[in-house]
């Protein structure tokens, strides 16, 4: 993780033994507070932009810290939705398991982002949220975001523009399954994640694919052969060089019209 080193993590006592908690129990009222300040994320954190409201000063949330290691669930399908979370650092995946057992993933969430906007229709998370990655995550109460937003106009537009891009985001992928050859699916992948890490100022043109090629395929509605097969053709039309789950991107201007 590029920026897990750069964090102090001495704010959270939480972070110092105790075992982690689900989404279906409450934070702990001894769990550390989140202070904003010197975060990496900061700059893109949706749970920062939502507090600011537009306002010249910040809104007051209360806001805790939680460990999760590579592989456990931030929280599970059917948690009762207690709160929202954003990454303060690390990646992780969405997954929604179907009745027969299969599953897709439905998402891969860089630091900064919201996680369980799910559960808000419902009031229950409808997919697991898992670690990619060792990750620290900012665990925001969702009934103080409510009161926030009642009290506040511009949280509240806040949150909406939040669930639109949501919306859009779903659209999105509903057309990356339906109208994409897969080849042109691999490379929307890649020039997506090439921009949202260049929001984070990192480099566009290089990075870590933090999530396996069979988890792409779930993502995508491939198999993993397939994926295995187009990164090959994206590398021998020289737009992509791979080194195990190192990507650079040799041209991604012809990437984007891939």
């Amino acid at each position: 993780m590029e920026n897990l080193h750069t964090d102090t993590f001495a704010f959270s006592e939480y972070l110092s033994g105790s075992a982690p908690w689900l989404d279906s129990v409450a934070p702990p009222r001894t769990a550390g507070r989140v202070p904003c300040d010197g975060c990496g994320a900061r700059r893109l954190c949706q749970a920062a932009q939502l507090c600011r409201g537009g306002q010249e000063r910040p809104v007051s949330l209360p806001v805790c810290s939680r460990k999760v290691s590579a592989g456990e669930a931030v929280y599970r399908a059917g948690d009762p939705l207690r709160n929202l979370y954003t990454s303060r650092a690390g990646t992780c995946k969405s997954i929604r398991l179907y009745r027969d057992g299969r599953q897709q993933i439905t998402g891969f969430h860089l630091n900064g982002e919201f996680l369980g906007l799910d559960a808000i229709a419902t009031g229950r998370h409808e997919t697991d949220a898992v670690a990619l990655e060792d990750m620290v995550v900012c665990v925001l109460p969702y009934r103080e975001i409510e009161a926030l937003s009642d009290e506040h106009a511009d949280v509240r537009r806040g949150m909406q523009r939040m669930l639109s891009r949501e919306i859009v985001r779903e659209a999105g992928l509903l057309m990356l399954m339906g109208n994409l050859s897969a080849e042109e699916r691999v490379a929307a992948f890649l020039v997506d994640l090439a921009d949202r890490y260049a929001e984070r100022g990192y480099s566009p043109v290089a990075f870590t694919l933090r999530m396996s090629r069979e988890e792409i395929g779930s993502h995508l509605g491939m198999k993993l052969e397939t994926v295995s097969r187009m990164f090959s053709r994206l590398q021998q039309r020289g737009l992509i060089a791979l080194h195990g789950k190192e990507v650079r991107i040799l041209d991604l201007p012809a990437l984007r019209l891939a």
